[in-house]
């Protein structure tokens, strides 16, 4: 009985400690995530005072690369196609893209004199500031599951047990055997989130089994049954 109630808290433990890291990697993310909103809003500000911030550009599109990464398909814009362009993008990555083309289209003199009311130069600028608070939207969420997780003991045993569960699958990412997009697609899996759920029941009725009548005691009433 001691062995069960040890690898119950074991579980217990890892469980409650990747929720809390996870939560607070989301807090990471989104503090990091109101900070390039912010950043690329006084960008913004400056433009509709015609006086280009240039170090606020540069700190955007330094971060610009990440931050497209890290937004994922929330950033992606599915046939699209610019202003005066006849040219069709299947994938146009907007961050990374539409912020240097929101800058030559605010300095042409013949777009809008440096003004965000010009309809082109604010489509382009709703554009980025639409991503970035979509993906602060999603953070926001996450880490109210998160901090809902927290209070929840059997989400403690269900993540303890997911963890050993697609650990060798995790090992693989880690080696960079595979990508990022392959482990989460094999995490998700059907198959494994059943053997998730089945590893769970079992280990919950051994332990109750085990606690309350012990398990060689309750064999045999199971066979005289």
């Amino acid at each position: 009985m001691i062995n069960y109630a040890l690898v119950l808290l074991a579980l217990l433990i890892i469980g409650v400690s990747l929720i809390i890291r996870t939560g607070r990697n989301e807090s990471k993310k989104l503090d990091e995530a109101y900070e390039y909103l912010n950043k690329f809003r006084e960008y913004g500000n400056s433009l509709i005072k015609g006086n280009e911030n240039y170090e606020a550009y540069e700190w955007l599109t330094m971060r610009g690369p990440k931050m497209q990464a890290k937004v994922g398909e929330l950033g992606i814009a599915r046939g699209f196609i610019p202003p005066y362009s006849n040219i069709q993008y299947n994938t146009y990555q907007i961050i990374v893209n539409a912020l240097p083309t929101l800058r030559d289209e605010a300095r042409d003199p013949m777009r809008g004199f440096n003004s965000l009311q010009n309809p082109v130069i604010h489509n382009y600028y709703s554009m980025i500031d639409d991503v970035l608070l979509r993906y602060i939207g999603r953070l926001d969420n996450r880490l109210e599951d998160a901090k809902a997780q927290i209070k929840n003991p059997f989400i403690w045993l269900r993540e303890g047990v997911q963890f050993f569960v697609q650990l060798p699958i995790l090992l693989l990412y880690w080696s960079g055997l595979i990508k990022y997009t392959t482990y989460y697609r094999f995490s998700n899996n059907f198959i494994i989130k059943l053997i998730n759920f089945l590893i769970i029941l079992i280990g919950l009725v051994s332990s109750v089994i085990t606690i309350v009548t012990g398990y060689n005691p309750f064999m045999e009433i199971f066979n005289n049954m």
